[in-house]
């Protein structure tokens, strides 16, 4: 089947490789005469026989893609709609290499391209795939979990982009373009989707123009589902608690168009975004003979409050044809509570339990740019940015245990598990209180481009930052002295471990444990806390050197050298990392041919990483650390063909080879194996040639689409099929298997199956559509990590467990949309 499907995939782009290689081979003749009937043909052409070509601001100019020097996909607001998309994670597998992991007890995801990404989901944990809304930086991992609609386009450019975006876009940059207001008409749109699980989407959208000057729209989204991971006996939670997997989103939008003068215009944004879902839990990533995969025994029922708030102002000024002045402003607050059962039941009687008591992060950003007309021989662009961002965060664990004769009895009763320990059990926790974590960046950046002929056209770039990151009286209260812990079944204790035992005289409840909002002194902790001050400054010059060469008008190739660097970190402690480097190497190929029936893009790219940032839970600590380095290489190709009036076939594909370089570590995982501890008994070994996370060598997704006309319309069945190769998916640099837990930080070659069926009247006034996503139901690991980090705690004195995050399962609905 897998080698069918290979077959299948290759002789697509053989079919395409040969049709682009009969019209290069055709002479200059032929060449000259697309060029000058391509413009007529493509107006002549029902607009659902065109392509569609999207304007993007990668470089800070409005070009369409496929004349745009770079790796970079966009999709419109109906391919997005059409293909069921909501989110970035519901984008991943129709962008290369693009996969997006999700997380417990932060409310945010990871976000992952080319093998590159970050696990740092902290106050000052910055991603490694920059985010961006309208142009505004997301500096917190929590805004790439906001609802996609109402959008002119999503743009997603894949490596470094620290020359012209904002900060830390080492692997990629992904912009959410929101639809303009227009003076033109007035206008709208509705739409409602119902599938399973209770799932009722409502969103819509209108368009008011108050004159030739001024208009407003205004678009808003509720999605709202039931849970995918059931209970299961002997959980203790109350009836109608809502499973994890639970959404309850929302999210609104008012944007205000105001044409002051012919010359000056501005647009004024105000974004909402709120999430009251469940939030995720880890699942059983070895699951026992005969287990549901989607349950898990809970104790903590998955809580999540959280919004995003934003005000963005955008000023454009054009006193001339040649000149043109831009002013990007915003202010954004992000507030988040929540909680999660961070054990998910895996070992029945222990409870670690995990808390957000309170956290808001403000930000702002100012931006000015100045650039010269899109259509000169010599351009170039230049701006000053600025970002500030105030975090302050309170987040709690809780863990406790009691004895396996008292679980077994809750069990035999029939009882919910009760984890309360009493007298001679275990109990400890940990606080994390930043009361004041900031981070003040600025930069300048420049960049010209000169057309040497009308073939060649060379730009060079260069951006300098400055970052400022600190933390101004940061504790962390370890209660009584984390992670000092008490093996199951231990006789002779130390003093830490005896302090983690319930006493006499202190009844059920153990002080040690914070419970929700709970007060810490050094008292009730049993200790004093820890600081975390730091003071961080550092300061980068990255640069950027191409050169496009226009073969036809319909065919570009070009080459890049480009830059990039990623702020250092700072962890718990105050410990700090140096900051991470890379340059990378990449030539591609683009190109609309056969009168734009078919586009054939590739590309080829070598990064190098210096120092590359790596996050990985060390006994209970996020630690961040510096690996030696790493080399990423590999080719995308992206198509889309239209053989057809009635067919098109559209896909990418992505070979990938993400290893690190030679570097000395710890590998975490098989320290506990063998009863060892990182930085202390486990030796160092080398990492060089470990595949890294998220890489699989060979990855493709290829959907076929055709249109029927009946009943005055036009059915569209589609199927969308996702393939990938073996990757390594758990925590840390170590491809070697755990010892007695072969191919757990694995997830094996796999496929999934996306079907659809469309109907859309001839007047269009109205779109009804039946979908089911991952027909197959298949599970997929995203992340996988042990439950028990810490060697000789209660719920592993002689094992280790692991959990994982899974892609979502199979779902099934139906969508109603119109346009008037």
């Amino acid at each position: 089947m897998q080698q069918l499907k290979r077959n299948t995939i290759a002789l697509s782009l053989a079919h395409a490789t040969f049709a682009q290689f009969i019209l290069l081979g055709s002479g200059a003749a032929m060449a000259q005469e697309a060029a000058s009937t391509a413009a007529a043909t493509d107006a002549a052409k029902p607009a659902a026989e065109q392509m569609d070509r999207i304007v993007v601001t990668a470089t800070r100019r409005n070009t369409f893609v496929q004349e745009t020097p770079l790796a970079v996909t966009a999709f419109n607001q109906d391919t997005l709609q059409n293909n069921q998309v909501k989110d970035l994670a519901s984008l991943a597998t129709m962008v290369p290499s693009l996969v997006v992991e999700q997380h417990g007890d932060s409310g945010g995801v990871h976000v992952y391209m080319r093998g590159v990404g970050s696990a740092n989901h902290t106050e000052l944990g910055d991603p490694a795939v920059a985010f961006y809304v309208d142009g505004v930086y997301s500096p917190r991992p929590q805004g790439a979990t906001a609802l996609m609609y109402d959008l002119s386009h999503v743009e997603v450019a894949r490596g470094p982009q620290g020359t012209l975006n904002g900060r830390n876009s080492t692997a990629g940059a992904v912009n959410l373009v929101s639809a303009a207001p227009s003076t033109a008409k007035f206008m709208g749109s509705a739409g409602i989707t119902v599938g399973d699980k209770r799932h009722l989407q409502t969103q819509g959208m209108i368009n008011i123009p108050f004159s030739d000057d001024v208009a407003l729209r205004i678009a808003a989204i509720k999605d709202s589902h039931d849970g995918t991971v059931d209970f299961r006996r002997g959980s203790n939670v109350m009836p109608g608690t809502a499973k994890y997997g639970a959404g309850d989103q929302m999210g609104v939008r008012a944007s205000l168009l105001w044409k002051f003068t012919p010359q000056l215009r501005g647009t004024f944004i105000a974004d909402y975004f709120l999430d009251q879902g469940a939030g995720n839990v880890y699942l059983a990533a070895e699951p026992k003979a005969g287990e549901k995969l989607r349950s898990a025994l809970i104790d903590t029922p998955g809580t999540l409050d959280q919004s995003i708030l934003t005000y963005k102002g955008k000023l454009n000024y054009k006193p001339t044809d040649a000149l043109d002045f831009t002013y990007l402003g915003s202010w954004s607050r992000y507030k988040r509570q929540n909680s999660n059962d961070s054990d998910a039941g895996l070992f029945p009687g222990f409870k670690s339990e995990n808390r957000t008591d309170w956290a808001q992060f403000d930000s702002y950003s100012h931006e000015l740019q100045a650039r010269s007309d899109d259509d000169a021989p010599f351009q170039w662009v230049a701006g000053l940015f600025l970002f500030n961002e105030k975090n302050k965060v309170r987040f709690d664990i809780d863990r406790s245990q009691i004895s396996q004769a008292a679980v077994q009895q809750d069990i035999a009763n029939g009882a919910v598990i009760f984890v309360q320990p009493t007298v001679g059990q275990y109990a400890s926790a940990m606080s994390f209180i930043q009361g004041d974590r900031q981070l003040k960046s600025k930069a300048v950046f420049g960049q010209v481009s000169q057309q040497v002929t009308d073939q060649i056209k060379l730009t060079a770039g260069a951006r300098y930052t400055k970052d400022h990151k600190f933390d101004i009286g940061g504790k962390n209260w370890a209660c009584p002295n984390w992670p000092a812990n008490t093996p199951l079944g231990t006789t002779v204790l130390t003093a830490d471990q005896l302090r983690q035992l319930v006493t006499p005289g202190t009844g059920l409840a153990n002080t040690h444990n914070i419970g929700p909002g709970g007060a810490i002194t050094a008292a009730s902790c049993g200790n004093t806390p820890g600081d975390n001050t730091a003071d961080l400054k550092y300061g980068q010059a990255t640069w950027l050197g191409r050169i496009e060469y226009k073969l036809r008008p319909d065919i570009l190739l070009f080459g890049s050298v480009t830059t990039g660097f990623h702020s250092p970190a700072i962890g718990d402690g105050g410990a700090t990392t140096k900051p991470e480097k890379l340059t990378s190497y990449e030539i591609g190929f683009k190109s609309d041919l056969l009168n734009r029936e078919l586009t054939l893009n590739l590309d080829a790219f070598l990064m190098k990483y210096k120092d590359k940032l790596e996050s990985q839970v060390v006994n209970s600590v996020l630690a961040n650390f510096n690996a030696a380095g790493a080399t990423v290489k590999g080719l995308e190709a992206e198509w889309v063909w239209r053989p057809t009036k009635v067919d098109r076939l559209t896909g990418n594909a992505t070979w990938l080879k993400a290893v690190y370089d030679d570097f000395m570590s710890c590998d975490v995982d098989a320290a506990r194996a063998n009863g060892q501890s990182c930085g202390s008994t486990a030796p160092l070994v080398s990492v060089g040639g470990s595949t890294m996370k998220h890489a699989p060598k060979f990855s493709t997704t290829v959907q076929y689409e055709h249109d029927f006309n009946v009943a005055g319309g036009q059915l569209t069945p589609r199927a969308s099929v996702h393939y990938e190769t073996m990757s390594y998916v758990g925590a840390g640099a170590f491809n070697g298997d755990v010892p007695g837990h072969a191919g757990v930080k694995r997830q094996e070659a796999y496929t999934t199956l996306d079907l659809s069926l469309r109907f859309q009247p001839a007047n269009k006034a109205y779109t009804v559509e039946a979908f089911v996503q991952n027909a197959t139901d298949k599970a997929v690991k995203l992340d996988v990590n042990e439950i028990c980090t810490d060697v000789g705690m209660p719920c592993q004195p002689t094992q280790q467990i692991y959990g994982a995050f899974y892609n979502a399962p199979r779902t099934f609905g139906a969508r109603v949309s119109m346009k008037f």
